[in-house]
């Protein structure tokens, strides 16, 4: 099958839009540009309800109350939703025959619900006497891309992640990859086929075994419980070997839990950690608190002011001396004046009675001293204490060194503080994170499923021994059934109806092993090959993060690592080889299949970037070759995804259109348009164009060149 064209009317914000994709072999690529918000993601769901409906989309999009139409319609208004997808098809006969798919519904919007009529689906056959009418178009959709596959027909970027990963159990994530081998490869219809005949291959034995006699009805009875006993026990075997696959990865799961909360370190030692560092920061609290005061004691008194006033201090004290050496200070005058007054007795031996003039002279004497005297005690005190201060008090240089030394001592302290202050509040911040309760309750956990997985260990050995025992006991029954029918006489003709019926089964059994084995070794061969030359592995093996990808029997995919190890692919592998890993799984089991199909992807480069980037678009758009299995490619992208892969765009690409979006103007959009309310075009620009509807503003700045369109 090979998408023409989808013409979309009222689907969302897509009121009429057209876009036709290619189908040229050699450029496989068709490209809608779109950035977001301009109606990819409509285009996608668009698309898918045109193939298989609004339940399916309800499952495929995660949304129980679906809407179609535009939520910008005022409730009450009904519209005409419709999607036309012509394709062409290709038969056994190697006839090429075109066919047009029409889905229409009328939708009415309510205050937040809408009603929606009834899904009317047609397809139309076109053919140069005109066209006609197909029966059944479901059937012919389901066959052509089953809706079960549509998640492999058509994706988006997360899906195309969730599709391997996803954080789903290990046996749905094997259900989703044995789904879509056997749907592609044909093997459940083959299954189907082997059932059918082994159902008419035992009515033909049975046939025989009634004419043959009741020795060979009892020897067919025994044989088939034989066969029923090795069907259980093979069902049971299944289910036991599933089981010890989910157990296995619950295993992984909760001891990775655990190790990263042993990871975080034990508790006791987290717990001396913290005693050792609070320890270390009291005490370097006490030793900074110590320092300040030292601090304080020599920023306050005399010593700070000798520090800053050295020089006027030592001009004062010089000035005192000099007062000292004139007899000026210490003053002695007013005690001699008052002795010699009381004596009546002047110190040149002159006599001082009361009412002379000599003694009223020297009281006079007496009384300016007394005035002066208070200023000269002053000055004399001073001269003593500053002398006293500056023998006791240490000079400038060592001052500024006390200093110097005691700052950056409380600096080392401040310092030390701080980084330990950090390193307590990890340690604390540590200790929270260990959850006690569940670090037990993962140890018991583990223990219980180590003893579980050692019970089903011995099951499966013991149903294996089973199996072999009944196997051989069937045999053994299958050879006595064949050689008493050998000797019973019966008709010919039933005899050949028998043999040919066991040539039937035979052959598709065998035929439904090799698709099982041959053909899902040869996708996992080519899975493994392009993918590690996606992700662009080291040429030396012992240098590469990923060793090789494999599709095991069990329909699981496995990442392998340096040692013999394997990757869990949800936690263990980053968001651009997940998409490398789905791309290249989809891609390989649709070649090996021989399915033409389109693959359809919205944003598929969101996480992709570099080289990777180029080498996954290399990879999904290169041209089949000549013997090789058609396909087409539509990738829905943005202007930064397609940023560094221009040239690859260009070379693969047969087809380009750009979806925009009125919403835009004038924030993102250049040019307004003559509508009204929002709604969503589109042109034929290419990745490398744009042009009055679809320019932005930054195109200018990208290069792109401007095109003048009706």
């Amino acid at each position: 099958m090979r998408l023409l064209g989808v013409h979309v009317r009222n689907f969302k914000l897509l009121r009429d839009v057209k876009i036709e994709f290619s189908v040229d072999r050699n450029r496989p690529l068709t490209v809608v540009r779109a950035e977001n918000g301009s109606g990819k993601t409509s285009f996608h769901y668009a698309l898918l309800w045109g193939l298989y409906g609004a339940e399916r989309l309800k499952v495929i999009s995660g949304v129980d109350r679906l809407r179609l139409t535009s939520t910008a319609l005022e409730p009450g208004t009904s519209v005409d939703v419709d999607v036309e997808i012509t394709f062409e098809v290709t038969d056994q006969n190697n006839d090429t025959a075109t066919y047009t798919l029409r889905r229409s519904v009328r939708e009415t919007p309510g205050h937040g619900e809408v009603s929606r009529g009834r899904e009317t689906l047609t397809l139309w056959r076109h053919e140069s006497a005109g066209d006609k009418q197909v029966a059944s178009p479901e059937a012919w959709v389901e066959r052509l891309l089953p809706n079960r596959l549509a998640d492999v027909f058509f994706t988006n970027g997360d899906d195309v992640q969730k599709f391997i990963t996803g954080k789903v159990d290990t046996h749905e994530r094997q259900e989703k990859v044995h789904r879509a081998i056997k749907n592609l490869l044909g093997i459940s219809m083959l299954a189907d086929a082997v059932s059918d005949i082994k159902a008419v291959q035992q009515q033909f034995e049975r046939k025989v075994a009634r004419l043959a006699g009741s020795k060979v009805e009892n020897l067919i009875s025994q044989r088939d419980d034989l066969q029923l006993a090795v069907g259980r026990l093979s069902a049971d075997l299944e289910k036991t070997v599933a089981r010890r696959r989910v157990m296995e990865h619950d295993k992984e799961t909760k001891q990775r839990e655990l190790n990263a909360i042993r990871g975080i370190g034990d508790l006791d030692s987290i717990n001396m950690e913290i005693g050792n560092l609070e320890r270390d920061i009291e005490g370097l609290r006490t030793r900074k608190d110590k320092c300040l005061r030292k601090m304080r004691e020599l920023y306050a008194g005399e010593p700070l002011s000798w520090a800053l006033g050295a020089d006027l201090l030592s001009r004062g004290m010089a000035r005192l001396e000099g007062l000292a050496e004139k007899n000026i200070i210490p003053s002695t005058a007013v005690q001699v004046l008052a002795d010699r007054l009381e004596m009546g007795v002047c110190i040149c031996g002159q006599s001082l009675e009361e009412g002379s003039d000599l003694r009223s002279h020297v009281a006079e004497l007496l009384s300016r001293q007394r005035e002066q005297s208070e200023i000269i005690d002053h000055l004399s005190q001073l001269r003593y204490q500053s002398k006293a201060l500056r023998d006791l008090t240490p000079d400038g240089e060592a001052y500024r060194a006390a200093r110097l030394e005691l700052l950056e001592e409380y600096s080392a302290i401040t310092a030390d503080h701080r980084t330990k202050a950090v390193s307590l509040n990890l340690a604390l911040d540590r200790r929270k994170l260990i959850d006690h309760e569940r670090v037990r309750l993962l140890a018991e956990d583990l223990a219980d499923l180590e003893k579980k997985l050692n019970e089903a260990l011995a099951h499966k050995i013991h149903l294996e021994n089973q199996i072999t025992n009944e196997k051989r006991a069937l045999d053994d029954k299958q050879q006595q059934v064949d050689k008493a029918q050998r000797e019973a006489d019966v008709g010919r003709d039933q005899v050949l109806k028998k043999s040919v019926s066991e040539d039937l089964l035979t052959l598709a059994t065998a035929v439904q092993d090799r698709l099982q084995t041959d053909y899902v070794q040869r996708v996992s061969d080519q899975l493994g090959g392009m993918f590690m030359g996606i992700v662009g592995t080291d040429s030396d093996p012992s240098k590469s993060v990923f060793t090789d990808v494999s599709i095991t029997s069990n329909f699981d995919i496995t990442i392998s690592s340096q040692h013999g190890t394997s990757l869990d692919p949800d936690f263990e592998v980053n968001g651009a080889s997940q998409r490398a890993l789905t791309l290249s799984f989809v891609w390989s089991l649709m070649e090996v299949a021989g399915v033409e199909a389109p693959r359809f992807i919205d944003t598929p480069l969101g996480m992709v970037s570099g080289e990777t980037k180029r080498r996954m678009v290399e990879a999904i758009t290169r041209p089949p070759g000549a013997t090789g299995t058609g396909f087409q490619v539509v990738l829905l992208l943005t202007r930064s995804e397609m940023a560094g892969v221009e040239d690859l765009i260009t070379a693969r690409a047969g087809a380009y259109s750009t979806l925009s979006c009125s919403h835009h103007y004038p924030t993102e959009i250049v040019n307004p348009w003559p509508v009204e309310g929002p709604v969503s075009v589109v042109c034929d620009c290419s990745h490398l164009q744009q042009c009055r509807v679809c320019a932005r503003k930054q195109d200018n700045e990208l290069g792109l060149s401007y095109v003048e369109r009706q």
